[in-house]
């Protein structure tokens, strides 16, 4: 006899000796009225008096778990998740043989954030019943919490063969997908939980969040407006549909989503974490800066409200604060990858070899995910960089593009640089010399708007700097709008004249947002470059500045940066040069063709005299000289993009010919640029 045998056989001697404890005594008169009383509470749907009653049972009868599971269920459903948590462990104690007391354990401690008991809880249920749909459910669910995916998806799998309608399998195997970032088998998932039950608000605003990874938009939205009409208090909608406003950028709808999510749900932590977010992204830093601190005095141990108070702190220029709640955030959780990755490029040199075998430890357990895997990875990238150990830094910063590139290809973002060649063919052909005459006049005349484009990493965020301490220049940073707005590269050349105005008018009501009377306001996003076209025709009187460097050291540059955007190219050294030699080619063009000034800066030309490069920007603005521009490290503004920590200090010149000391690895790069 094996242990699984003798300990069902211990189980099946237990329950004949309590069997027989219930036939000897029979319950008294007043436990039985107390359970037909709760009962008949239930069935009346009188939950304030059945949890009265089942109390008062737990007082007779101290002993008995079906008082407590119950008093469980009813805490669960009026969202007083502590509490429920609290009598299902009281009522698992009490009974060890009733498989739903430990499935509901389980579902309950996947809630409170307890996978280690949820996993137990549903083991034992399993153990007692082995074809319990819900149990392999909820065992899958605090697998996947555990960062255990292969084991979870094994779990979720035998749940959906024991009940192929059972909703919510589908719908943790769209999470377990999504998470592993295969965004459309995840789609087809949700799809079916909706087949199932049509009326499921869980199921329509994950597939919302599906939706909105595949860069569908408008379906996410659609998705997410079902899910909180169907449930309007549903939190995890309104924080989906949040979620879904913060790609757009609408910053003000994000806040107000997110505000309604912590409504329905005032512990619910991620709303909140999502809502101090996106207080930092519409410029409010003190109410960002004051949002984390809440947190963290309510949830010391809570490492995402460190590491996201360390963001703001950055972006606010306060750097010795912000590495110091980085490294909060890590040694409460060393597997949160993104404040490993700020705190290594905060303190690179500092490291001592026993903190960085802690950090490749990390790399060597399954349970961390892709995105803290990869931002390990570029973590350790940085920090021998900074040592000089340079063979050491490129094998971790290939290792975690390799990772991201994985990543985004089962997302189905992925890079062809013969279709982004056709790309720009096509841009070319489309905005002639002939179609923008014709349409010079159908645009907005006004000058504020001001465009810095070029390849990302070629200082665009430091021209910015430069002149956002200018008095009369606002800094917008990357706004990703033009592209929201303009759609497909061609519609603006063939859109009807009013609407040209009305997307021009959507951008510059978006633009002047937090902005005030500045005369100049610029918007940094560098990949605006494929839409110049475009933005002649709906701003003629715009100002363009084109950030030029070295390409060499700034597709080395980008291999070495974890960008926000999901930029495919930016992982891979031959499709970084083959990006470059095409932005090239396309400003070339735009330079030959457009009538919008154009003002061309080399990034080595900042560094080498940094006034006379400031003077010319300023003075391509249309505006007096000011010698703040100087200063800018100093200026404290928001900012929100890879260079951040840069921008904080003088100008430095060890970033110019960093390339040479990696160019034996750098064959690939050379091959893409043709040289």
């Amino acid at each position: 006899m094996n242990r699984k045998e003798r300990r069902q056989q211990r189980r099946e001697q237990k329950r004949a000796g309590r069997a027989d404890d219930v036939l000897s005594e029979a319950p008294s008169p007043e436990l039985s009225q107390l359970h037909a009383q709760a009962k008949a509470s239930l069935d009346a749907g009188d939950m304030v008096k059945a949890e009265e009653y089942f109390r008062a049972i737990t007082q007779v009868a101290p002993l008995e778990a079906h008082a407590f599971h119950m008093l469980a269920l009813i805490a669960y459903q009026a969202g007083r998740l502590e509490e429920a948590g609290e009598m299902i462990l009281e009522a698992i104690t009490r009974n060890e043989d009733d498989p739903s007391i430990h499935a509901n354990c389980g579902a309950i401690m996947n809630l409170l954030g307890r996978p280690l008991e949820a996993e137990a809880a549903s083991r034992h249920a399993i153990d007692l019943k082995a074809d319990y749909t819900e149990a392999h459910n909820n065992l899958a669910v605090s697998l996947e919490v555990q960062g255990r995916l292969d084991e979870a998806f094994e779990a979720n799998a035998r749940a959906i063969e024991l009940n192929p309608e059972y909703t919510e399998a589908h719908i943790n195997m769209g999470n377990l997908r999504l998470r592993r970032g295969d965004t459309q088998i995840a789609i087809d998932a949700y799809k079916e939980a909706i087949r199932i039950d049509p009326n499921n608000a869980m199921a329509h605003a994950n597939l919302g969040a599906a939706y909105r990874d595949a860069d569908d938009l408008e379906a996410a939205e659609e998705e997410c407006l079902k899910a909180i009409t169907l449930n309007p208090d549903y939190a995890e909608g309104h924080n989906s549909l949040g979620n879904l406003y913060k790609v757009r950028e609408n910053w003000a709808a994000a806040e107000d989503a997110f505000r309604d999510a912590i409504k329905c749900r005032e512990g619910y932590l991620e709303a909140h974490l999502n809502l101090a977010g996106i207080l930092y992204k519409a410029g409010d830093i003190e109410g960002a800066i004051a949002k984390y601190q809440e947190l963290i005095d309510g949830h010391e141990d809570l490492a995402e409200a460190h590491g996201g108070m360390g963001v703001v702190l950055l972006g606010a220029g306060r750097t010795k604060d912000a590495t110091k709640s980085f490294q909060a955030a890590v040694d409460i959780k060393p597997t949160l990858g993104y404040a490993q990755n700020c705190l290594a490029e905060a303190k690179g040199t500092d490291y001592e070899e026993k903190d960085i075998a802690k950090l490749r430890e990390l790399l060597t357990s399954k349970t961390l995910s892709d995105p803290d895997r990869l931002q390990i990875h570029f973590a350790l990238g940085q920090i021998a960089d900074q040592q000089k150990h340079y063979d050491t830094a490129f094998a971790d910063f290939d290792a975690g593009n390799q990772l991201r590139k994985d990543t985004l290809g089962r997302r189905g973002k992925v890079f062809d640089a013969d279709e982004f060649d056709k790309r720009v063919d096509a841009i070319i052909a489309t905005y002639t010399p002939a179609l923008l005459e014709k349409r010079k006049v159908v645009g907005d005349p006004t000058q504020q708007p001001v465009f810095i484009v070029g390849v990302p990493r070629t200082g665009t965020t430091l021209v910015e700097q430069i002149l956002s301490c200018h008095p009369e220049v606002s800094g917008k940073g990357e706004m990703d709008l033009i592209k929201q707005l303009c759609a497909e590269d061609e519609d603006i050349a063939v859109c009807e004249d009013e609407l040209v105005g009305e997307i021009a008018a959507a951008y510059l009501s978006r633009l002047r947002e937090g902005a005030g009377d500045a005369p100049r306001i610029i918007d940094k996003m560098p990949l605006n470059f494929l839409y110049l076209g475009q933005i002649q025709i709906m701003f003629p009187g715009a100002r363009i500045i084109h950030c030029k460097r070295d390409p060499l050291d700034t597709g080395l540059s980008c291999y070495q940066q974890i960008f926000s955007g999901p930029y495919a190219w930016a992982c891979d050294l031959g499709d970084i040069g083959r990006f470059q030699k095409a932005e090239a080619r396309l400003m070339a063009y735009w330079k030959d063709t457009l009538s919008l000034p154009i003002l061309e800066i080399q990034y080595e030309d900042i560094i080498a005299e940094q006034e006379p490069s400031s003077r010319k920007a300023v003075e391509f603005l249309g505006l007096k000289w000011d010698p703040a521009c100087l200063d800018f490290h100093k200026f404290e503004r928001m900012v929100t993009t890879a260079s951040n920590w840069q921008v904080r200090k003088p100008i430095y010149k060890s970033s110019i010919g960093r390339a040479g000391v990696y160019d034996k690895f750098l064959g690939p790069l050379k091959a893409g640029l043709g040289l």
